[in-house]
């Protein structure tokens, strides 16, 4: 942590001993698309206690940035969808009850929607070039989906209805096997999108 804070102090003291320019100020707005992958036991497609039966699906973001030489303000909003995996839950509801009956299984989407706002330290532009250090905090509401699973002999033997917590990593199902179920929503995006200046003013 040390070697961090020393090496942003250098690169802010790079900055304030540069000789004088005229002072920039941008704002940037950049939006962006790609594909959600759930990771870990988001992902888990067995009966296990933190098993989420996650599988990739889409999401979108865009993002604000107003910024000058060396500091500025930078925030976002994202939202991805995670399609639950019906067939291997109800494959494993089969192997569980060892075949007898028929089971159907019926979801929706995990959801989730992300705020992040912070500050941005950058480094001097070297070649117009730009590269900025994002500090970011927010918060994230994540939805569980509808899910109900039906047997031809016992009737319905899971019934989750849809809800939502806000926090920031996971969501709780009431319905959980002890009552209470927190799950780590752990995920990777893979995104393509593009940035346009708003506005470039000089001071």
């Amino acid at each position: 942590m040390r070697k961090v804070f020393a090496i942003l102090a250098l690169l802010v003291l790079m900055a304030a001993t540069c000789q004088a320019q005229q002072k920039i100020r941008k704002s940037v707005f950049g939006a962006n698309a790609g594909v959600s992958i759930p990771l870990g036991e988001f992902a888990l497609k067995t009966f296990t206690y933190d098993a989420g039966f996650a599988a990739p699906g889409p999401n979108l973001g865009a993002e604000y940035l107003y910024y000058g030489k060396i500091f500025g303000f930078s925030s976002s909003i994202g939202y991805a969808s995670f399609f639950f995996n019906g067939k291997a839950y109800q494959s494993e509801y089969d192997r569980t009850l060892g075949g007898y009956g028929i089971n159907d299984v019926s979801a929706g989407n995990y959801q989730m929607i992300k705020f992040l706002a912070g500050f941005t330290l950058k480094i001097p532009e070297i070649k117009h070039t730009e590269v900025m250090l994002l500090f970011h905090l927010g918060y994230a509401a994540c939805i569980h989906p509808d899910l109900r699973v039906t047997n031809s002999e016992y009737g319905v033997i899971n019934s989750i209805a849809k809800t939502n917590n806000g926090n920031l990593v996971s969501f709780s199902d009431p319905a959980g096997p002890n009552g209470y179920f927190d799950m780590l929503i752990n995920h990777a995006s893979v995104n393509v999108g593009f940035i346009m200046n708003l506005k470039i003013s000089s001071l």
